[in-house]
């Protein structure tokens, strides 16, 4: 038997496997579907944890039968989208998503590609404006307050009225927020994420004022930017509050979230930039946990009672 037969003479076999083992499960959830649905026709009264086993083997049976056709086609990458360019209609094909629909476009539409040209500095975050980190709040130093000398009152003679302005007793009016005067105070109080945009080559047809992304609007657009925004904030907390040197680099970690916004099964998936500076990163998606609930869109969408997320931190310097 030369190489080739024998390597098709192994897939037959797998091939086999795999169906007689896929027969056997499907046949054996139906026997347990089968006896669920006879007790309750019977009114017969089974264990609780007969019954717990039962009931978890005829919901997996239902899924196999009627998969949610939402769950096979969930977008995979979160980008940035400024709210003032939604567009309408969510773009065909695209594996990223965001709080709202976007459609790739540039100013210039002299070339036609599948990417947009974006005029950035970095090549690894999607985004498509620059945003500053504020900077981390410094320690202010208490001021000793100068004792008040009390004012001369003007002598007064009896009999005299006295003509003098009485004193304001009116509260002075708070002072009203001043509304931002640069585009980068208009950013930092829309609370998106700190980072340079992405620098790309191409161009797309489709004309916009500036560049932008193709993007879906999901139900979990808006609950993974909060996600997003929190693990941020607590990383940048965890820098400003250490004296360990950073250098440039890449930390992956992944992890488990459930609907109700735990999260297990932490691991730092990739690393190089070391120990220490991967346990931060792991802190940063742990310590503001639990997150939010789910929403309700959210739990319909995705079938499962949990998510596994890939998160990517970049250091920099």
């Amino acid at each position: 038997m030369d190489l080739a037969a024998f390597h098709s003479y192994r897939v037959r076999v797998m091939a086999n496997s795999v169906a007689r083992a896929l027969a056997l499960s499907l046949a054996i959830h139906l026997v347990l579907f089968g006896m669920l649905e006879l007790s309750y026709y019977l009114h017969l009264h089974l264990p609780d944890w007969l019954r717990t086993i039962l009931e978890r083997t005829a919901a997996r049976v239902e899924e196999r039968k009627n998969p949610s056709p939402a769950s096979q086609d969930v977008p995979l990458l979160f980008v940035e989208v400024d709210p003032s360019q939604a567009a309408v209609e969510a773009p065909k094909d695209t594996r990223n998503y965001s709080i709202v629909n976007s459609r790739a476009a540039n100013p210039e539409v002299a070339i036609d590609s599948s990417k947009p040209k974006v005029d950035g500095a970095q090549d690894k975050v999607p985004k498509v404006m620059d945003t500053l980190r504020p900077a981390p709040p410094q320690p202010l130093t208490p001021l000793k307050p100068e004792p008040l000398k009390p004012e001369p009152k003007p002598e007064q003679k009896p009999g005299d009225l006295a003509l003098a302005k009485p004193a304001d007793t009116k509260p002075k009016e708070e002072e009203k927020p001043k509304r931002p005067r640069t585009l980068i105070e208009a950013q930092l109080q829309k609370g998106l994420i700190p980072g340079q945009k992405l620098k790309q080559e191409g161009g797309v047809k489709r004309h916009g004022t500036v560049a932008s992304l193709d993007a879906k609007m999901t139900p979990f657009g808006v609950y993974d930017a909060t996600m997003i925004d929190a693990i941020a904030k607590r990383w940048y907390a965890i820098l400003d509050a250490t004296m360990t040197p950073t250098r440039p680099g890449k930390v992956v970690v992944e992890f488990r979230q459930y609907s109700d916004g735990r999260v297990s099964d932490l691991k730092v998936a990739e690393s190089d930039v070391g120990d220490a500076l991967a346990l931060y990163c792991q802190k940063a998606v742990s310590d503001p946990s639990p997150y939010e609930k789910w929403p309700v869109d959210m739990r319909r969408m995705i079938s499962k009672d949990y998510r596994e997320i890939r998160f990517v931190f970049w250091y920099e310097y």
